[in-house]
Parts: structure tokens; C-alpha cells; sequence
């Protein structure tokens, strides 16, 4: 086992066959890792490179377990980046709620899904948006 191999497995726990980044984290929950050049990489990046090969030009490495401080080649996916989106928790989220940030239930009567634009809308918000833009 080389040296960076050493490194990047002291790094991880196994939890739930997961392997939880240990070292440094970025905000957004990502591992970083300090790759063979001494350049700080994303750990699951790296992760992906090293066991799996290069990542296919305009495709963006995709958490299957959801955790992304997971380094687990197993759970890391090469995927487009509009399908990690259509995957992500946030859009998930945003689906689980019941009322728009202005507290309006989600109903079938009060729920808009307006051409070209992502998710649902608030008919009650919708429609006070467009008297405001009339009376302006």
C-alpha cells in the first residue's frame, strides 16, 4: 500500500457501510483530502479517481447513500449533474412540504406548476404577486 493510500484510509470510519470522512469537511459536508501533488482535493473525488478511474467529462460524482462525507467507491456514481439535482435531498425537501414559505397549504387547488420553471408554486402567492405588478 502506498503512502497517499495509507493516508486516505487512516481518514474513514466504516459506519453502516459507509465510509464517514474523519479529516478535514467543507461546509458542505464534504471530505478534503490532500492528493499525491499536494493538492487539496474532495476526498469522494478522489475516492472516485482512485478506484474507479478517471470521471467522465461533464459528469459530477453522486452520493447513492445520500451522505457526502461518504468516501465509499461503492456508493459514489458518475453521474449528470441534472440528475443529481432530480436526486438530491433538497428537491425531496422541497416535495415533503406542506406549505409555502408564506404558510399557505399545498392543496390541489392551491398548488401552480408553472411551464419552464422547476417544482410547484402557491396559487395564492402567484396570484398576489400578480396584483402587486398591476398596481405598480
Amino acid at each position: 500500500m502506498s503512502n497517499i493510500d495509507a493516508k486516505f484510509h487512516a481518514k474513514y470510519q466504516i459506519i453502516n457501510d459507509c465510509w464517514v470522512w474523519q479529516g478535514a469537511l467543507l461546509n458542505s459536508g464534504y471530505g478534503l483530502f490532500t492528493d499525491e501533488t499536494g493538492k487539496a482535493v474532495t476526498a469522494h473525488r478522489w475516492a472516485y479517481k482512485h478506484f474507479k478511474g478517471q470521471i467522465p467529462a461533464g459528469l459530477v460524482i453522486d452520493h447513492i447513500c445520500r451522505n457526502p462525507a461518504c468516501v465509499n467507491p461503492r456508493h459514489l456514481q458518475a453521474i449528470s449533474q441534472s440528475d443529481n439535482i432530480k436526486r438530491s435531498l433538497l428537491v425531496k425537501m422541497r416535495g415533503a412540504r406542506t406549505h409555502c414559505k408564506n404558510g399557505h397549504e399545498f392543496t390541489p387547488e392551491n398548488t401552480k406548476y408553472v411551464k419552464g420553471q422547476r417544482g410547484r408554486r402557491c396559487a395564492k402567492c402567484l396570484y398576489i404577486s400578480k396584483l402587486k405588478s398591476r398596481l405598480k
